[in-house]
Order: structure tokens, then sequence, then C-alpha cells
């Protein structure tokens, strides 16, 4: 069997469970290539090349981001191919995973799996959500690693469990996804909030994965096409960016790893043997 996974990861949760899918498929003597939608590949030819494929994405608001969306979009009719589906959120997100199934399921992709990783919060500047930004990394790896692990047997076994299927998780998901559908057309996009101490270090140009960003005339300025992802928010070195209109980034989240690299989360990772 060999299997590809696709993601799209914000400030490294997503990416960090991806990496672990891929390590525990490779445990199992199984080919598992992990790659970012934020390259350009011939995806449609990936797909075709392997057995399985993996989709996973943080949960913003019960809803995919915009580059998985756009990515499912972009994908011709694969029918009957075998995928699973996992997605990161902070506490609750309904039907996060089985919606992007269900948007899978259109381009004729058969969802045997589903899966939800509770990670740390990454949006530090709101007061409200500051405090789940406290965690373990060493219990982080350890629990993760053990559901992991659960979650790869049921691939290889071809067992079906489907996270969020029911009709009570499609109801919260759809009381979450529909309120900030309509948020994100309005204030996502033009969020970002740029402090007077920036000092024009590019690194949020550079890590950006809409290109948010550029500067002109000495300044830095937005184009409009946040999609609060909060990669540039948390890695800013002088917390110089943030969304909320009150409150400034105090404790940003450097990922899930001790010495974790942010541009890590924008490479393709290959196996070389199998």
């Amino acid at each position: 069997m060999k299997v590809a996974i696709f993601i799209f990861s914000g400030t490294g949760n997503t990416h960090f469970i991806g990496r672990k899918l891929q390590d525990e498929f490779r445990v199992n003597h199984i080919f598992c290539d992990l790659f970012t939608v934020e390259k350009k590949h011939n995806d449609d030819q990936i797909i075709n090349d392997y057995d399985v494929i993996g989709l996973g994405y943080p949960i913003y608001g019960s809803d995919v981001p915009i580059p998985i969306n756009n990515w499912i979009n972009g994908l011709k009719t694969h029918s009957q191919k075998k995928a699973f589906v996992f997605c990161t959120q902070m506490m609750y997100s309904g039907d996060g995973a089985a919606y992007g199934g269900r948007l899978l399921e259109k381009k004729g992709f058969v969802i045997r799996q589903q899966a939800h990783f509770n990670m740390p919060n990454n949006i530090t500047d709101y007061k409200i959500f500051r405090p789940f930004n406290k965690h373990d990394l060493i219990k982080l790896e350890q629990k993760k690693t053990k559901q992991v692990n659960k979650f790869v047997q049921k691939i290889i076994q071809d067992k079906r469990c489907r996270k969020g299927s029911n009709p009570i998780s499609l109801c919260l998901g759809l009381l979450q996804r529909i309120p900030y559908q309509k948020m994100e057309m309005k204030w996502v996009s033009n969020s970002i909030k740029i402090e007077g101490n920036c000092i024009l270090c590019g690194k949020c140009i550079d890590i950006c994965p809409t290109d948010n960003f550029q500067i002109i005339d000495g300044k830095l300025v937005t184009n409009n096409s946040c999609i609060a992802c909060y990669r540039c928010i948390n890695h800013c070195p002088v917390n110089a960016l943030h969304s909320s209109k009150k409150s400034l980034v105090k404790n940003p989240y450097k990922g899930p790893e001790k010495k974790f690299i942010i541009e890590n989360v924008m490479k393709d990772y290959l196996t070389t043997v199998e």
C-alpha cells in the first residue's frame, strides 16, 4: 500500500500530526509521502499514483481553511479512491473532519476514516483563548503518538471510523460554520494589524501562505488576503502583528515541539525507501 497525505498547517499543529502519521506508516513498512498544498504539484497525478489519500487541516470555526477548500475544488474526479481525513482543533469542532470528507466525496473519493486531534491553541491575541495555550510538550507528544498509532491501524486494516459524521456533530458544526463563513468574508481577510515597532525583517512575507504582505515605501502593508492561520502573528520576532483590536501578543505560540521551525510546515516530506 502506498499512502499520500496532503496537508495545510498554519502554525504547526497539523504538520505535527501529519509527520507522526507518516512515521507510523513507515514503522508498519508502508510507503507514505507527505505533501503540503502550499506547493504546486501535479496533485491529480500524485493521487493516481497512490493507493490511499490522506487530507489534514486545522479547523477554523468548523470550516476547512481556504487553501484546503481551493485545493479540493481544483482536483479532478477520482472515482472510488480510498481516503482518510483528519483535522486539528483547540477543543471541539462538531463535524470538522466530516465536512472535509464530504467535500472530498463530491470529487469521487471514498472516505473510510475521519479523526479529530485536539492540539494547543494558537490564537494568542484574544484573552478569552490564552489560558488554553498552556501545555506540556512531553505529555502532548506521548498522547498524540498513541492517538496516531490507533488511527493508522484502522487505516491499515481498512476499518470504517468516521468521527463527526453523526447528526448531532453535523448540527453543532453548522452552528459554528455558518456564522464563521459570514465573518470570514467581512472581517478575516483584512484582520491583520501592524504595530509601529515592526522592524521590516520580512519574515511575515516569507512565511505567509497567501502572500498577504509586502513592503512599500519603507512600510509593511497587507493585501487583505489573510486567512487567520496565525503563522505571521506567532512568529513575528517583535510581536508587531495581531488580529485583536484590543490586545497584543504577549506569549506567541511557537509550535507543538521544542525548537520547532515554522518554515517546515511549507515543506514536502518524501520517503526514500519503501
